[in-house]
């Protein structure tokens, strides 16, 4: 059994795991009972410490009382480098003072600087039991019947502690990238993929270095003067506050301000499965999607509709299913697009041309959200309705004219405050992989209209323009 008190636990901290092996006639010592205990709480720590991590489960919030002039230290649980289970069930109360019962400092510690907070697993002797003597010449002598699971806190001193501090990113790896503007060659068209970059991380199995003890805060202590009570002068409080001046160790103390507690910043955390399942339903839970869109059928799967058909869906409105209730201001002409390619007679140059949105509206139609784009009348009369179309000019020349319709994801969210995930990957609906703000990018071909009554727009004949 490993003892808590070694300064390293690893992987390999028990490297042999022994169980009792039971038989008939079996002789039991002290020494099997303690393997059998052994045997199960080293490995439970094993685990703790290699798959669950370490540092604060819950709880364990960290504050000064001015009133009491006490630090506060709520109930919660940690899990120290070593695995072990560290559980505070009522509020503990430490004062700066040595005077006090609960002073958190040590004999020869300074009073004034920078400290950590530290929770450290700890085991005590309960219940003591009077044996008796084992023999004439003997003395009686007592043992205890239980050891206790408990903890101790105490400041120790920032550079003893060695906090870390927050990383400021995630160090992704980036070997196979290059600067583009550098000359250094492609080395692999290959990725690397997530399954070989954590291999690669959990090649090695991590130490601990410092497994005693638990940051729960970052206290900052500043000398100062002493607070006044009741209607003392500043002189009188002074007076009292120097007598008691000399701990009893006869060390020299020093008034001091109401320490900074920071609870938050060097804390290590564990992230339990509750934790998890918050982040993950925080950043990505419940996330709106695209479920259908008014051309899916007439231009599925060839991705093509008769130039008669294109009128009547813009006519119509291209309208968008979703799957939660939106916010109108976020489907607007700048989130919602639509342009066609066009090639300029003169030049032949393909120009990416956005067709004039009216309006979106939005609302309710069975069960899904709709959001649907009306174009301005006067962009259908002149470029439809009208003889001198560019779009019908373009499919004289052009076996057809690409229509590309956009929504940004980013900038177009619910009504719960979550942007859509509209990545439409392999043109499969709903759309999304799980994440926020990806855009929702369709595309299909307008193609000179057939003569068949089917593609003839009512009050409009395209007959004899081709």
């Amino acid at each position: 059994m490993k003892p808590h008190t070694d300064s390293k636990c690893g992987v390999c901290a028990t490297s042999q795991f022994e169980r009792n092996n039971y038989f008939y006639g079996k002789q039991f010592t002290v020494r099997d009972l303690q393997q059998e205990q052994s045997y199960f709480n080293d490995k439970r720590y094993l685990i703790n410490r290699m798959v669950l991590g370490w540092g604060v489960v819950c709880g364990l919030d960290v504050y000064w009382d001015s009133s009491k002039r006490r630090i506060v230290v709520k109930p919660g649980m940690a899990l120290d480098c070593c695995g072990h289970e560290i559980v505070v069930c009522e509020d503990q109360y430490l004062s700066l003072d040595d005077n006090d019962d609960d002073c958190c400092f040590e004999q020869d510690q300074k009073r004034v600087g920078k400290f950590v907070l530290c929770l450290e697993y700890n085991d005590c002797f309960s219940e003591p039991v009077d044996l008796p003597p084992a023999g004439c010449d003997d003395k009686g002598k007592t043992e205890y019947n239980r050891i206790r699971d408990t903890f101790r806190l105490r400041l120790k001193n920032w550079d003893d502690a060695c906090p870390k501090e927050p990383p400021d990113g995630i160090s992704c790896p980036s070997d196979y990238k290059h600067d583009t503007d550098g000359e250094s060659d492609r080395a692999d068209c290959q990725t690397p993929s997530l399954h070989h970059y954590l291999c690669d991380k959990l090649k090695h199995c991590c130490e601990c270095d410092n497994c005693d003890c638990v940051i729960i805060a970052t206290i900052t202590i500043e000398a100062g003067e002493p607070p006044q009570k009741g209607n003392e002068s500043k002189d009188q409080t002074q007076k009292g506050y120097d007598a008691k001046n000399q701990n009893s160790y006869g060390q020299p103390t020093t008034g001091y301000k109401d320490p900074d507690v920071d609870s938050c910043t060097n804390r290590k955390l564990v992230y339990n499965n509750s934790l998890l399942y918050d982040l993950i339903y925080c950043n990505h839970g419940d996330l709106p999607h695209i479920v259908d869109f008014s051309w899916r059928k007439g231009v599925y799967p060839g991705r093509k509709v008769a130039f008669g058909d294109f009128v009547k869906l813009i006519k119509d409105g291209l309208k968008v299913y979703f799957d939660k209730e939106m916010t109108p201001e976020s489907l607007n002409p700048h989130t919602f697009l639509v342009c066609y390619l066009y090639r300029e007679s003169g030049t032949f140059t393909y120009i990416r041309k956005q067709i004039a949105v009216d309006r979106i509206d939005s609302g309710w139609d069975g069960d899904c959200f709709t959001a649907t784009l009306v174009v301005r009348p006067e962009w259908i009369d002149k470029e439809l309705d009208a003889d001198d179309s560019e779009l019908l000019a373009d499919l004289r020349y052009e076996p057809g004219v690409t229509v590309e319709i956009t929504l940004r994801g980013s900038r177009i969210w619910s009504t719960t405050g979550k942007g859509l995930d509209g990545d439409y990957l392999a043109d499969k609906l709903p759309t999304g992989n799980g994440t926020q703000g990806g855009d929702f990018v369709d595309w299909f071909s307008v193609v000179p209209p057939e003569t068949t009554e089917k593609t003839k727009p009512k009050g409009k004949s395209y007959e004899g323009q081709f």
